[in-house]
C-alpha cells in the first residue's frame, strides 16, 4: 500500500513492493502470480477490515442517529488508520493502467462497493420505516452518505485535516440536519 501510495496503481513495480516488505521479489511469486493479483489481495484483505468495522457499527441496536456516526467513525477511523490503503482504495475504485488492468481492478472493486451501498441502503430503510428519518430513496441516499463521507476522508488523506471526530461530527450533523438554516 504504501508503494502505491508513492507511486500511484500503474507505477508500482513487484521490485519497488518486494523491497518495501523486504523480501525477495521471488518470494513474492511463491504466493502470488502477478503484481494485479498481490494487489487485489492486498485490497480484499483490508477491505474486508473496513467492512467488519462498518458491519459492528450498523449492527449496534442503538437509535439511527448514534448508529450513522458510528458508521462514519468507523470509516474514517479505518481510513486514518490506514491512509495508504485509501489511495489503493481510490485507484481500485477509480482505475488506472491498461484497459486489461481496469477491467480488473473493477471487477474486484465493484461487488464490494455495490454490497456495501445495499447494506447502507437497508439500514437507511429500517432508519425510515421507525420514523427515525424522512423518507427518500434509501440507496441514493446511501451513495450520498458513502460518497460525501470519501470526499471528507480524501481531505484528510491529502492535507493536514481537522481531528476525526470533527470530520464525524460534521459528517452526521450534516446529514441528519441538512444545510438549512
Amino acid at each position: 500500500m504504501r508503494v502505491i501510495a508513492r507511486k500511484g496503481m500503474a507505477a508500482a513495480t513487484m521490485q519497488e513492493i518486494a523491497e518495501e516488505a523486504g523480501v525477495a521479489k521471488g518470494t513474492i511469486y511463491l504466493y502470488f502470480r502477478d503484481r494485479d493479483e498481490l494487489v487485489e489481495k492486498t485490497f480484499e484483505s483490508a477491505m474486508m477490515q473496513l467492512h467488519a468495522r462498518v458491519d459492528a457499527a450498523l449492527d449496534l441496536d442503538v437509535p439511527f442517529p448514534r448508529k450513522l456516526r458510528a458508521m462514519l467513525a468507523a470509516v474514517c477511523d479505518f481510513f486514518g488508520e490506514n491512509r495508504e490503503f485509501f489511495r489503493l482504495y481510490m485507484s481500485m475504485r477509480f482505475p488506472e493502467g491498461s484497459a486489461q488492468q481496469q477491467r480488473r481492478q473493477k471487477r474486484t472493486c465493484q461487488p464490494q462497493y455495490q454490497t456495501r451501498v445495499q447494506r447502507v441502503a437497508e439500514v437507511l430503510q429500517q432508519a425510515m420505516e421507525r420514523g427515525e428519518i424522512g423518507v427518500t430513496d434509501p440507496r441514493r441516499l446511501a451513495l450520498f452518505i458513502i460518497e460525501g463521507s470519501n470526499a471528507v476522508i480524501l481531505e484528510r488523506v491529502l492535507s493536514e485535516p481537522p481531528s476525526s471526530d470533527d470530520d464525524v461530527d460534521f459528517l452526521t450533523n450534516t446529514i441528519l440536519g441538512g444545510i438549512r438554516k
